[in-house]
């Protein structure tokens, strides 16, 4: 059972009896309560996978990058405050143009960054060194769920043998199992309700990611299934 203070009652509430009571403000105690510690575990597991991902990044590479990614850019901004040099390679990421935000972010981190099209990865994969991008969740096979146009990035990288990385908190590992595009429910595929056949996300397979570096440690794919069940059982 959760026990959390609340200024109300001046002292600690079961949580499962809150519910039941007739006023509102240990519901609302227990609530910023539970909110407050959410954001305190989200800032600590970005400050783990920034630990474990940025060695990494060495002196001379080039990453390339899809959208905004917090995650990712403390990774880079980490790498960065080691005294790497490295240079950012970032897709535009249409339609919401999430990409010319990402590249702002880190050059006013002091890291150099370039937009790119993103239609152009094939252009520029010759030259990226590795891949590495957030996650807006991670399925139970291992397969990762981001922003539209993180699959055929993928695809690239696996073509020409880049190793393709994920940075992704614990909390989105995600109890789901799809083998395609099509497997995705749609309240996944179509974030911001645009029109059917125009998803907000994608579904890059296992088979495509070279690792994950999570709060919970460096994973291959296959772990996730894994960390899951520990999750949840």
């Amino acid at each position: 059972k959760a026990v959390v203070s609340t200024q109300s009652t001046g002292g600690p509430v079961d949580s499962e009896s809150i519910w039941e009571s007739k006023s509102f403000g240990p519901v609302r105690c227990f609530l910023l309560d539970r909110g407050n510690q959410f954001m305190k575990r989200l800032m600590m597991s970005r400050k783990k996978i920034a630990q474990l991902a940025y060695p990494f990044i060495t002196d001379g590479v080039t990453v390339l990058t899809v959208n905004l990614s917090r995650v990712v850019l403390e990774i880079l901004c980490k790498a960065h405050d080691k005294m790497k040099k490295f240079q950012v390679l970032v897709t535009i990421s249409e339609p919401d143009k999430e990409g010319a935000m990402m590249v702002k972010a880190l050059r006013d981190k002091g890291i150099q960054a370039t937009q790119i099209l993103d239609c152009s990865i094939g252009f520029v994969m010759e030259r990226v060194d590795f891949i590495l991008v957030g996650a807006v969740g991670v399925v139970e096979n291992g397969g990762l769920i981001n922003k539209i146009g993180t699959y055929p990035v993928a695809v690239m990288a696996k073509s020409l043998n880049k190793p393709f990385y994920v940075a992704v908190e614990s909390f989105k590992f995600y109890r789901n199992y799809p083998l395609c595009q099509l497997d995705l429910p749609n309240d996944s595929k179509y974030l911001k309700n645009e029109e059917k056949g125009h998803p907000s996300v994608d579904f890059t397979p296992p088979n495509l990611i070279n690792k994950l570096f999570t709060d919970l440690g460096v994973l291959t794919p296959s772990a996730v299934s894994d960390e899951l069940i520990k999750l949840y059982i």
